[in-house]
């Protein structure tokens, strides 16, 4: 029989505290990797990059049809054999996709690349997109299982080692090889196939070849719900590339993909370690009795924590653009601000599709993110034409903000959760006013050690601001600070018994 492991809040935080260790550390590869895109590729080519990473994203929604959040939704409803049966089914589910989807490539895929013809050699390039988002969702189906039982110090090693990977077989085909794009992609299907065949080797005994075709239903009938909403979700960061690229070039799509990646930053810093603790923690609570109050807690420790990693960002985005690219790029960290509050706002719906989830309406969900992807077309034709780079970055804002208002309508009542919204609007005036006074420093053009400095200050009075308004007690604040201490000497301890 399966072990069930449970967490409770503090094993939450500590859970999240490794994840976000990882994902920093993840992030630093992609660092490393930066100044060989914009170096090496320059704006041109880093806009087309943009869309291909884009076109990858479209056509991964695809290819095994979205069943691991199936399978995440129903893995604590079977234990013991039936569980066994649950991940055989799914692997089955997955052989038989990558069937049908080579099949589909190797009949109608030059008949797709000719669709993208502004591409250079756009079926090589379809290929490997195909290929590695298969290899792609089998790691996730594997990687699945580690955060399903909590076992995060693996998720993390494995990820972190997958990066290196990558970083370095990048690095070999675009500077050694000069092979741009195309390169870009060898790399990632190499170092993602070496995982997958150390994950196999590590997973097979646990996934057999088994099925069973109510199981695959329910997934299917759960996962099936969400692909609309995922394409629509892709059609929001695609929309904007594909405007900035009609309507400017393909040059100022590369500036702006450097400042959204930089303000989608708060995802691996933030909210993937967040939702990869939250996702399973919440269908793990939601039955208790106190499942409202723990909900509320986490609600206000996703504010707290998720504010001060924003502002981070938003305030150190034109030091690190500075450092990492070319003059070309500065002018990003404007729309830095704005595409991470984007993103934070999108990490509530985490919170607010708990209703529709426990009621396997997924399809709500999907008809959610379809209205937020129209409005995002809308407001990228009307915003883009007048306003640029900015205007694109407040189109994606004003889409997340729709989305939220329309979950908070349509899936919040059917579980009946009543989320304490009065301190969240304290934290974002908060925040608002830090980064407002930050903004008047860097139009200034002051040297990047004042900006530094100027940085370090808005995060202080940040933290202090949060003891002023009784959003968190000094006693609190020592405690997280007592708890990182031990944990830096616990993780110095062990290095030295090395």
């Amino acid at each position: 029989m399966d072990m069930e492991k449970k967490v409770d809040e503090k094993s939450f935080i500590k859970l999240g505290f490794i994840y976000s260790i990882g994902q920093v550390l993840m992030k630093a590869v992609y660092f490393i990797l930066l100044p060989v895109y914009t170096r090496k590729l320059g704006t041109e080519a880093f806009g087309e990059l943009a869309l291909v990473n884009t076109l990858f994203s479209l056509i991964s929604v695809f290819l095994v049809l979205g069943v691991c959040s199936g399978y995440v939704r129903f893995y604590r409803e079977y234990d013991g054999d039936d569980r066994r049966v649950l991940r055989g089914t799914t692997l089955v589910f997955y052989l038989t996709m990558t069937c049908l989807d080579i099949l589909f490539l190797l009949t109608v895929g030059k008949y797709v690349a000719n669709l993208t013809s502004n591409l250079d050699n756009p079926f090589k390039i379809i290929t490997l997109i195909v290929l590695r988002g298969l290899v792609n969702q089998y790691i996730s189906l594997f990687i699945c299982e580690y955060k399903l039982e909590y076992n995060a110090k693996k998720d993390v090693v494995l990820n972190l080692l997958r990066l290196v990977l990558n970083l370095c077989l990048i690095i070999f085909y675009v500077v050694l090889r000069e092979q741009e794009i195309i390169g870009i992609y060898k790399g990632y299907l190499l170092g993602d196939v070496l995982i997958l065949i150390y994950l196999i080797k590590d997973n097979y005994k646990k996934f057999e070849l088994r099925f069973n075709l109510k199981m695959l239903r329910e997934m299917l009938t759960f996962s099936g719900g969400l692909i609309p909403g995922c394409i629509s979700d892709t059609v929001l960061n695609l929309s904007d590339r594909y405007f900035l690229t009609s309507y400017l070039s393909f040059s100022i799509t590369g500036i702006y993909s450097i400042g959204y990646n930089f303000g989608r930053l708060i995802e691996p810093i933030f909210l993937t370690p967040f939702k990869n603790i939250f996702i399973p923690y919440k269908f793990q609570i939601w039955k208790d009795k106190e499942a409202e109050m723990k909900l509320n807690n986490m609600f206000g420790q996703y504010h707290i924590i998720g504010c001060f990693v924003m502002l981070g960002i938003a305030v150190y985005s034109k030091f690190v653009i500075s450092i990492f690219t070319t003059p070309e790029y500065i002018d990003a960290y404007k729309i830095v601000p704005l595409v991470v509050f984007s993103y934070f706002l999108y990490g509530k719906t985490a919170f607010y599709c708990l209703g529709i989830q426990i009621r396997n309406k997924t399809y709500l969900s999907s008809i959610i993110m379809i209205i937020a992807g129209i409005s995002n077309i809308i407001l990228n034709m009307f915003l883009i034409p007048r306003y640029g780079m900015a205007g694109a970055a407040i189109a994606t804002l004003l889409s997340y903000g729709i989305m939220n208002l329309i979950y908070l309508k349509v899936s919040v009542p059917l579980y009946h959760v009543k989320f304490r919204f009065s301190n969240m609007y304290r934290l974002y005036l908060v925040v608002l006013s830090l980064y407002s006074i930050y903004y008047i420093v860097s139009i200034r053009g002051y040297s990047l050690f004042i900006e530094f400095m100027v940085g370090l200050l808005v995060l202080t009075a940040y933290v202090s601001l949060l003891v002023v308004f009784k959003l968190v007690t000094i006693n609190q604040l020592e405690e997280l600070l007592k708890h990182i201490r031990n944990k830096l000497r616990k993780a110095e301890g062990e290095r030295r018994s090395i």
